[in-house]
């Protein structure tokens, strides 16, 4: 086909279709100025959306770090609490080990004073024991010399000297009738 019947064919259909083509071009024309608006008005809400969340974000931010802050801060406090406790409660227990451990001295002493008191007693009384029963031997044995010794007096005597020992007395031991005979 030629230029001129390419022309020609244009015009037939300006000619037919021509209202037609140019309401379609208005329509899309309007379709695309409403696409455009609506793109416009949908970046704008969608840049005001992400600008609000992008600030409510930073909000909740800045809220988590002072609460963070906060508990940073008061769990520091509870810290230096129970450490000033613990120090505390270790001098008081330091102070109540060495108050026992003064009392527990103190109560040592007193009685190694009385287990040797006692014991310096008990040797005072073995001692005059002693002297009481050399004495009492050499009393029988003076009166031994001058009679003669008979069982029963030597089993009286070693009675006495056994029962002076224990500390007990010889005439609550003995039967009646043995006393008698003495």
């Amino acid at each position: 086909m030629s230029e001129k019947n390419v022309t020609n064919v244009d015009q037939i259909r300006d000619l037919i279709f021509g209202t037609q083509i140019k309401d379609f071009e208005e329509k899309f024309r309007q379709q695309e100025q409403m696409i455009k608006r609506m793109e416009e008005k949908m970046t704008t809400t969608f840049l005001e959306s992400y600008h609000k969340l992008q600030k409510e974000t930073e909000r909740a931010l800045e809220a988590l770090e002072r609460k963070l802050d906060n508990l940073s801060a008061s769990s520091h406090r509870e810290k230096v609490k129970l450490r000033e406790l613990l120090t505390t409660t270790d001098e008081v227990l330091r102070g109540q080990i060495n108050d026992n451990k003064d009392e527990c001295i103190t109560k040592l002493k007193v009685l190694k004073e009385n287990v040797a008191d006692e014991n310096q007693k008990t040797i005072e009384s073995m001692r005059l024991m002693r002297q009481e029963i050399k004495e009492l031997l050499a009393v029988k044995l003076t009166a031994l010399s001058d009679e003669k010794l008979s069982r029963d007096a030597m089993a009286q005597m070693l009675l006495d000297v056994v029962m002076k020992m224990q500390g007990t007395d010889v005439n609550s031991v003995l039967p009646e009738e043995k006393h008698t005979a003495k």
